[in-house]
This record gives structure tokens, sequence and C-alpha cells, in this order.
């Protein structure tokens, strides 16, 4: 569990888990990381049904709290893997540290601001803004306790599109995945950061997820985000995108033939850098296939891949206050 005035944020792609695929050992192990790791707050994509979070939920115990949103693909504008089923998204969070945000009724009750789709945002086909294939969602936190604290997260956690295919077949989706990039850090973020809620507190918004897009910095191949430095300049906005170590595995051959390694840099977080100067942000993989981690893998990428998921979790710490 974080400590004091730091918080940690994990986003990790648990590789659809659903009600059938979340067995107890599968939960146990994806419960150990958050632990382990100290996460206050976890955004998990690839959700596939609430029932997944159940025996996750068993293993972290009473004092974790979960949100779970399906964002289906939007008629004419389905992935390309035609995955029917869309994203599932999910925030869970430990109340000791965490609580959901609440709002102030016209008639003085307090009401939490609970997490969903983020279904209107600016787009412009001239700038090359089209509509996203699904919906991001947001949640909007703050500290739990006496008197709460003076701060406010804002999590936008998304999965760019992905069409399933081998990358080196791809490269007709990478402009769709960059517009996609373009949408969030270019239109939905500004809005989203700016937005002045009942509460005036100080808002830290952050934006997460799997954008099967690389930061150029990472050495590995495209499709890299196409930014200046990983940033985007929106107005007096700097939005840099972070995390440039390999976080997902490569695909599995044959049966017989053990996976190798990482494969891409997919996994990152995105945040305007003057506004977040004040919470100090740090970011970290966590590399739980390898040998300072897990003594079972033991650099058994193939097992962990079965096991757990194709991508590593990913931690943001920042300092509210401190």
């Amino acid at each position: 569990m974080g400590h004091g005035r730091e918080y940690q944020i994990g986003s990790f792609n648990v590789c659809q888990l659903s009600r059938s695929t979340s067995t107890r050992y599968r939960a146990m192990q994806i419960a150990d990381i958050i632990r382990h790791e100290g996460m206050d707050l976890a955004a998990l994509q690839e959700v596939r049904d609430a029932d997944a979070l159940i025996p996750i939920m068993t293993c972290l115990g009473s004092a974790w709290d979960k949100v779970w949103i399906q964002s289906r693909p939007k008629k004419g504008l389905r992935d390309v893997d035609h995955d029917p089923a869309g994203e599932g998204y999910a925030f869970l969070w430990d109340k000791r540290r965490l609580t959901k945000i609440q709002t102030v009724l016209l008639d003085g009750r307090k009401e939490d601001f609970e997490p969903g789709l983020i279904e209107q945002y600016r787009t412009d086909p001239d700038e090359g803004l089209e509509e996203l294939v699904r919906d991001p969602v947001m949640g909007r936190f703050t500290a739990s306790g006496l008197g709460g604290g003076n701060f406010e997260i804002r999590l936008i956690c998304d999965h760019i599109r992905y069409n399933g295919l081998d990358e080196d077949r791809d490269r007709f989706f990478w402009p769709m995945r960059q517009n996609e990039f373009d949408v969030l850090t270019k239109s939905l973020y500004p809005k989203l950061e700016d937005t002045v809620y009942g509460s005036q507190m100080p808002a830290y918004t952050i934006i997460l997820g799997d954008y099967n897009m690389n930061l150029m910095r990472a050495w590995t191949k495209k499709p890299y985000i196409d930014a200046p430095h990983d940033t985007v300049v929106v107005g007096d906005k700097k939005i840099v995108t972070v995390q440039d170590q390999l976080t997902t595995l490569k695909k599995q051959k044959k049966a017989s033939e053990k996976t190798v390694g990482y494969a891409h840099n997919f996994d990152h977080f995105s945040y305007n850098v003057s506004r977040l100067s004040a919470v100090s942000p740090t970011c970290r993989r966590v590399d739980v296939v390898g040998t300072g981690y897990y003594s079972i893998y033991n650099g058994d990428y193939d097992r962990y891949r079965t096991e757990i998921s194709d991508h590593l979790p990913i931690v943001l710490t920042i300092r509210p206050g401190g």
C-alpha cells in the first residue's frame, strides 16, 4: 500500500479476463501484483465482464472497492479484430487510501461521481480527429479518511484500437491508431483537465492504458507515437507521454517453442507536465517475469503469458502536497 502523501496508480492490460478465465490462481497473482507494488488504484483493460473481478476482489479483501464499465464498438466503427464485446475497463482502489469524489447536489445532498464512459468530445476530420472506435472511461478520486484530501485524481483509461494482425501487415491501420491518440491528447484531455467541478480542488488528470503504439525512444519498431519528444502541445499545455520500457510479450509460436522476451512498448501514461509537476510524477514498469520479482516465473515468459497476461503492469507515483 502507498504511504503518506505518496500514491501509486497502476495500469494493467489483463488480456481478455472473463468469468471463465479468471481462475483462482490467476486472480491471486493479479491481486498479489497489486499489493506487492503498493498500488492504491489500479486501472485495468480487457476485463470482459464484471464477474471476472469477483475472485480478484476476494483476494484483495474488504478494504478494496471496484467498478466495471463496458465500452462497445460503435456501429460502423467496429475494431477490425471484429470483437463484438468491445472493451471492458475496471478501476480497483484501496478504500483506506482513496475514495470516489463526491459532488454536492442543489438540495445539499452529496453524491458519488461514478466512473463512466466519456462519450462527448470534439472531432474534426479536417484535422484528422475521427471518432474513437470505443469510448474511454473516466474516474475521479481523492484521499479518503477524516477530512479527505485537498486534491483530485482524474484518470482517463483507454485502449487504443488494434486490428489483431501481424504488425508487419498492419501499416494501413497505424494512422488510425495515431488518430485515436490525437483525439485523446488534443481534444479530450484539454477539455477534461480544464473542467471545473464544485469541489474546486486541484485536479491531476492522467491518461493511462494500452496505446498499441511505441515511444520512439523505446528502441523498437513501428507503430510510433508521432509527437515531437513524445509531447503534444495544446495552447499552454504540454502533454507528455511516458514509460519507455517494453511491456508486451512476444507472441507464442509453436507449442514446442519457448516465447523469448518482449515485443513492444505499448503501455503508457500521458499528462500535462506543468500541472503534474506539482506532484512529482515518476513511472516504472513492473517486471513480474524477471528473476527479481516472482521466482516462480524466473524469466519464463511463456508461462507468464499463459497464466496471467501478455502485458506487464506499469505504475505512476504521484506525491500530492508532498
